[in-house]
């Protein structure tokens, strides 16, 4: 075995003369373990938030995107048959979207059109997003005896003063005011706008952003409120599980040419995804200086150590032990507390993380899940494997040398 190693080993686990270098291992131990923990605990709950609040914004949003890059509208029959007819393809919708004004009664607010395909309501899995929904409607069809109907962010229906009838026939409609094409708005002008109204026959919960803004619409109502013809605004596709998106993506745009834009999820929320992994790495470096505070008492212990054991560095000096062998007798004292208190913190970490999974430990009252979410990533694992052992390492180095140089002398 190592020398120093076992003696160092011999250091840790042994009885002092002195309680109290007892007493600052086991604290710095039990530091560093809480430290561990936090961080592991931490950084999981982070990524159970983040792929809450990922899924809530995907589950409005398609797999592929097809917009112009300069212009607002494009004829339906652009789009190749190739793109539309892809094996891989699972559910494609036309889209159209417009900024409009709803009014209800005496209310009025600022909102969305998107005038959808049925297939749509497929695509985003409506019939579970439904939070209220008149009798006779399940999500999945728009039209009824031949009337057009709506579906609405819980939101903005609700800041209209809109009701949900649960009474076959009942329904609550919107005035929608929608900008006529190559038409000014003028003061005290009304030819400006196209009016029409359609019932409410349920209402949506996707995520706020979605709820306080979009109302869903028929595809063929929007066309012919905004004049559009058979032009849309977008093309939205779902391919099936597996399906590799960013390869999809360029086979597309290829076809399309630089007219066009296609984006993917990812891409459609840009924003919520960067400012997502820009705080985990707050986080991460949060907790990575929590760990450094934390390994103060281990400095400690090994100084302490140091001073116990004065006479013995030197009689070990004398018997021909190098100032190197007697540095790394106490650099292995302060890893070997820095292991133990990350094998402690990883494992508790872990289970408690675990616990979470199956028993729901803490609870989301009134939130969009039952459970707190927790994801376990083992990249996260190495990652902090990786950042407490090297805090250590500095940690244990740095006393070590420092305080083995003045005791020799």
């Amino acid at each position: 075995m190592n020398t120093p190693f076992f003696i160092a080993i011999r250091y840790l686990f042994s009885k002092k003369s002195q309680n109290v270098i007892n007493l600052i291992s086991g604290i710095s131990i039990f530091g560093i373990t809480i430290a561990t923990a936090a961080m592991i605990i931490v950084i999981s709950a982070f990524n159970g938030v983040e792929g809450l609040v990922i899924s809530l914004f995907n589950s409005f949003e398609p797999d592929l995107k097809i917009e112009l890059v300069a212009g607002k509208t494009f004829p339906a029959a652009a789009m190749p048959v190739t793109i539309t007819e892809d094996e891989e393809l699972a559910l494609y919708s036309k889209i159209i979207e417009e900024t409009v004004i709803f009014k209800n009664y005496e209310q009025f607010a600022f909102g969305k059109i998107k005038g959808v395909e049925p297939a749509y309501l497929t695509m985003v899995n409506m019939p579970e997003k439904l939070m209220e929904s008149n009798t006779g409607f399940d999500g999945l069809s728009m039209a009824k005896d031949g009337v057009n109907y709506g579906f609405a962010g819980y939101v903005i229906f609700q800041n209209l003063g809109g009701y949900i009838y649960d009474i076959p026939g009942e329904y609550e409609s919107l005035t929608i005011y929608a900008p006529r094409r190559n038409k000014k708005i003028k003061r005290n002008s009304s030819d400006a706008f196209e009016i029409a109204t359609i019932p409410i026959a349920g209402v949506f919960s996707f995520n706020n952003t979605i709820n306080e803004k979009y109302v869903i619409i028929p595809i063929t109502l929007a066309q012919q409120m905004l004049d559009y013809g058979d032009e849309i605004s977008a093309l939205e596709l779902q391919y099936n599980d597996g399906v590799d998106l960013e390869l999809k993506k360029t086979e597309i745009k290829n076809i399309l040419g630089p007219n066009f834009s296609v984006k993917t999820a990812y891409e459609q929320n840009e924003l919520i995804y960067k400012t997502s992994k820009s705080e985990k790495w707050m986080v991460i470096v949060l907790l990575g200086f929590i760990f450094f505070l934390g390994t103060f008492t281990m400095v400690a212990s090994i100084t302490m150590l140091i001073l116990e054991k004065k006479q013995n560095i030197k009689t070990l000096y004398a018997f021909g032990a190098t100032s190197e062998q007697l540095k790394r007798i106490f650099f292995y004292e302060g890893l070997l507390i820095n292991f133990l208190g990350i094998i402690f913190g990883l494992t508790i970490g872990v289970l408690v993380l675990l616990l979470q999974l199956k028993f729901g430990l803490l609870k989301m009252t009134g939130g969009m899940v039952e459970n707190f979410p927790v994801v376990i990533k083992l990249s996260d694992i190495f990652l902090i494997l990786g950042i407490t052992t090297v805090i250590g390492m500095i940690t244990a180095y740095l006393p070590s040398r420092i305080l083995i140089n003045k005791t020799i002398k």
